[in-house]
């Protein structure tokens, strides 16, 4: 169904609706609820294409392509709130900023506001060896950052589980 515009919004709202969010002031409470309960809508803007190690310029293995854009075709149309309830189907987590997390998203957005970022992370694919770099053994995750809107802004590339280490048994 396509809205008649001008009964529900003027070109303003869709150009402020539309605009890349900054994250150099932190988002109030009342934009994350609305962002958590209406579709996602992804966005690049901030995509790390060689900044950090986890960038996706990364080889990506034939594997790692169509766990990628399984994903996005499952996540179409679904809020994170929704996500969230099938979290474990899709290893779909919020991610605490902290640790080399936090040094990544610091050098891919360098005025931002930490302290209040959310970040969230979702597998491609599981596997049931422990991912590790020196026998490229993948078990790669995807990072993002809640914007406003439904906005999120897809930021990292993960295929080793580094960003967010897990210890060895």
């Amino acid at each position: 169904m396509k809205l008649d515009v001008e009964d529900v919004f003027d070109a303003d709202n869709f150009k402020t609706i539309n605009t890349r969010d900054k994250f150099d002031k932190e988002l109030s409470i009342d934009d994350v609820r609305l962002s958590s309960d209406i579709p996602i809508v992804v966005r690049y803007d901030y995509v790390d294409l060689g900044k950090t190690e986890y960038h996706f310029r990364q080889t990506f293995t034939h594997e790692d392509t169509k766990g990628y854009f399984e994903k996005m075709k499952t996540f179409a149309g679904k809020s994170i709130n929704a996500l969230l309830q099938e979290s474990r189907t899709h290893h779909f987590y919020r991610s605490e900023l902290k640790g080399n997390l936090l040094r990544a998203v610091r050098k891919v957005l360098p005025k931002s506001i930490d302290t209040n970022q959310i970040i969230y992370h979702f597998g491609l694919y599981e596997s049931e060896k422990w991912a590790d770099r020196e026998t490229d053994t993948r078990c790669s995750r995807v990072y993002f950052m809640l914007g406003t809107y439904g906005h999120i802004y897809i930021l990292f590339f993960d295929p080793y589980h580094e960003l967010n280490p897990m210890r060895k048994p």
